[in-house]
């Protein structure tokens, strides 16, 4: 989990960096909320978040646990990784306006 959220950082601050420097606040906060959503999408894609309640129940029974762990780990993984890129993404478009 230290690993998506160090990277999530790494890329947010970079983008939060040059987006500040060179004053395109709007293309790199485009960057940053597209890399952001689509994090958040795959974290709920990979934790069955968007399937029905018995699809759910037959894929809990159906996998084991230990793939049970590494689909949550990537599941926290992509959110960690997703959320500091959708804060700097608010920061430029507030910086922006």
């Amino acid at each position: 989990m230290r690993v998506g959220l160090i990277l999530g950082i790494v890329s947010s601050g970079l983008l939060l960096l040059i987006g500040l420097s060179t004053h395109q606040f709007e293309t790199y906060s485009v960057i940053s909320g597209t890399l952001g959503i689509i994090c958040f999408l795959l974290a709920g894609i990979v934790s069955d978040s968007f399937i029905s309640g018995d699809r759910a129940r037959a894929n809990y029974y159906t996998e084991s646990r230990q793939d049970r762990k590494k689909r949550i780990r990537y599941s926290y993984l992509f959110f960690l990784l997703g959320a500091p890129n959708l804060l700097v993404a608010i920061v430029l478009t507030l910086n922006y306006m």
